[in-house]
């Protein structure tokens, strides 16, 4: 992973739990709207982007539209971005893509579990829906919360 640079995004604001079964969890229409915000917003402060891996949750693969349709490229679901996913899921996946420049759409806790097993960080933290961490050569090299989209 050491050249690659890996941004981990978590999926916008979805419907409540408890509507309805986990798996089928939409975003809400503030969350549609505020996804497409953040999605501009990174691909203006990260122009080139190789490939976007998503979970397979339709609430992540709605997030994962808004920021393909940006970068004008394809989504890729995977089971390594599911909460049940361990960090060396997520490795593999960054390992074996070819791409150089990657985003992972996914959910907390596992997120931020993955960018603390990828970067050897040791703490507490959780991200906002719609925030994301940026890792380059095993670092944590910036986080941004969903409402500090350029």
């Amino acid at each position: 992973m050491s050249e690659k640079f890996v941004l981990l995004l978590r999926h916008g604001i979805a419907e409540k739990k408890g509507d309805k079964p986990d798996e089928k969890r939409r975003l809400t229409k503030k969350g549609n709207r505020e996804m497409s915000r953040i999605a501009e917003g990174l691909a203006r402060l990260l122009p080139k982007v190789d490939a976007i891996y998503s979970s397979p949750l339709i609430r992540a693969i709605e997030t994962a539209a808004w920021v393909a349709d940006a970068y004008d490229l394809g989504v890729t679901p995977t089971d390594a971005l599911r909460n049940e996913a361990t960090t060396e899921d997520v490795r593999q996946v960054i390992e074996e893509s070819g791409a150089k420049r990657i985003i992972l759409v996914g959910h907390e806790p596992s997120l931020s579990r993955h960018m603390l097993g990828l970067t050897g960080m040791r703490g507490i933290i959780e991200l906002e829906k719609g925030g994301c961490y940026a890792i380059q050569e095993g670092r944590l090299v910036w986080m941004l919360p969903p409402d500090a989209s350029p």
